[in-house]
């Protein structure tokens, strides 16, 4: 017969595998995104990068902040998840009604040396 705690411990696993699949599934759809963007085929590659930067400079951040209240409050995870999941919300949030229609950046104008957005035709 099974303890309670077994229990417990397969509970967790599955929404670690759930939540894990989640992010995968979210993730492999962002790194879509510079190819749809981007003004040629040869900014794909810039605009990659200052994405894959821009992440890590989130992990670096976040992993650094976790260890730190780990640290100030004994071992206790709670802030640290906490925060990352409110960081979650909010970054849904911002997809969901700040970024607006996604639209492939057009090369320099010659006149003013601004990037202008016009709308994909490759995303409906």
């Amino acid at each position: 017969m099974r303890s309670r705690r077994s229990y417990r411990r397969h509970g967790r696993d599955r929404l670690l595998s759930i939540s894990y699949a989640g992010l995968a599934f979210a993730g492999a759809n962002i790194w879509t995104l510079p190819g749809d963007v981007a003004p040629t085929k040869a900014h794909v590659a810039s605009i990659g990068g200052i994405q894959n930067f821009a992440s890590n400079i989130a992990g670096i951040a976040l992993t650094t902040f976790t260890g730190v209240m780990v640290s100030l409050t004994k071992g206790s995870f709670f802030i640290p998840l906490a925060v990352a999941g409110g960081i979650s919300i909010l970054g849904a949030a911002s997809y969901l009604f700040i970024v607006g229609e996604i639209a492939r950046l057009r090369p320099r104008d010659e006149d003013d040396g601004m990037l202008a957005a016009e709308p994909s035709k490759s995303v409906a």
